[in-house]
Formats: structure tokens, sequence, C-alpha cells
């Protein structure tokens, strides 16, 4: 998937990375990331028939309703709707291509979705066979870093990395599970971004509260998006 350029790669401390992504035209974006969404082209990693068939009914039912109801082949701009699921997948995506960690679906197309409960947007793994949780913010009036900070450290106090093994065990190794279950963890932490400068909101974050929990894990990385 394209439609972006990377225009800040910044390494805050060994283990905490900072991007920033720029999308190149919004309207290609939109479509790029509704074509990521409708491939299923990972559905081919899986060699039990009964497994492939199951993600590809889920898979199926979110991509209807997100290109139906959110993302729409026409738009020229992102909505209050579609802006989160273009943080998402455009954080993803970028953590992908940039650190070469594992490339799988986000979860509205792996999970199976409990009102009220959402929990986190996406997922990778390090080399460290650490599970990298991801979760997105958008705002449109301001930089959403603190939404997407407090949330993603609100979901870790509930443990909502260790409730949704079950939802994402089918595509992570049983040691990267383990280190999972031991805490052994990262986060990817993506929000949209307004004109303040790359220096200044890396100043904001590290005066948060939940950026300083969230850098005691293995790895934290840091992805705004201009939105």
């Amino acid at each position: 998937m394209k439609g972006y350029s990377i225009v800040d790669n910044v390494i805050i401390e060994p283990h905490i990375k900072f991007l920033r992504i720029d999308p190149i035209d919004i309207r290609i974006t939109l479509r790029n990331v509704l074509d990521s969404l409708m491939n299923k082209s990972w559905l081919s990693k899986f060699d039990k028939v009964y497994l492939k068939d199951s993600y590809d009914k889920r898979c199926d039912e979110s991509i209807e309703y997100i290109s139906t109801n959110i993302i729409k082949n026409d738009e020229s701009s992102v909505t209050k709707s579609s802006g989160e699921y273009v943080v998402s997948e455009l954080s993803r995506s970028s953590v992908v291509e940039t650190y070469n960690y594992l490339d799988i679906p986000i979860a509205d197309i792996i999970k199976k979705q409990v009102t009220g409960n959402p929990g986190f947007d996406f997922y990778t793994l390090n080399a460290s066979k650490n599970i990298l949780f991801g979760e997105a913010k958008y705002i449109a009036k301001q930089s959403a870093h603190l939404s997407a900070l407090n949330q993603s450290f609100n979901f870790y106090t509930q443990k909502q990395h260790i409730t949704e093994i079950p939802d994402i065990q089918n595509f992570f190794c049983d040691d990267s599970l383990s280190n999972c279950h031991k805490d052994e963890i990262g986060f990817v932490v993506s929000f949209s971004a307004k004109s303040t400068s790359t220096t200044k909101l890396i100043e904001f974050i590290k005066a948060n509260n939940s950026y300083n929990e969230l850098k005691k894990f293995k790895e934290l990385i840091l992805v705004a998006v201009n939105l």
C-alpha cells in the first residue's frame, strides 16, 4: 500500500521511534486504504481450511460494512468516520514497510467485534518476538496524540492485550504469545497531527504521563499522520 510518504523518522531512544506520515493525495489514500482492507492474500498463510474459511467470512462482513458505510470510492476528504481507519492503516503499513515487521490486517478485519469494547486497532510483531499493539486516533481540529497515548495505556491497564489473545493467536508464534502473557510487549501509538512541528510534537508527547508509562515496555513506535 502507498499513497503516502514518510517525512520524518526519528529515534527518540533506542526502543522508541517516531514516524511522521504525509498522505500524498487524500483521494488516492482513501482508495489505497480500501484496497488494502480488501486484499485477502494473507488468508493463504493458513493451511487449515476451517481457519481460512472462518476468517474469509469474517473478513467479507467487515469489508462490506467499512466500504459501504465508512470509506466510499468517491470521497475526496477524510471524515470523522473514515479518519481513524486512515490513521490506523497508514500507521500499520508504514511500520511494516519501515521496520519489516509482521504484516497482518487491521483488527476490524480479523477480530470478532464486541459492542462497546473495541480494543486495539492493529497489531504487528518485531524481530524480538514482541507483539506490538496499535491504537489509532483521529481528531479533526487538533492533534490526537494525547487521546491515542491515554487510550493505549488505558487498554493496557484493562489487560486488553491479554483478553485479545484468543482473537489474534493464529497470527503469532507461541514465543510471542508467551511473551505477551509476561507483559513483554510494545505499542504503536498513531494519531492525526496538524501543523505542529515534529520537534514540538515530540516535546509535548514526552510530557505526557501515559507516554512515560508506555516507554517502559519493550518497544514504542509513535506515528503522526498529517491529516
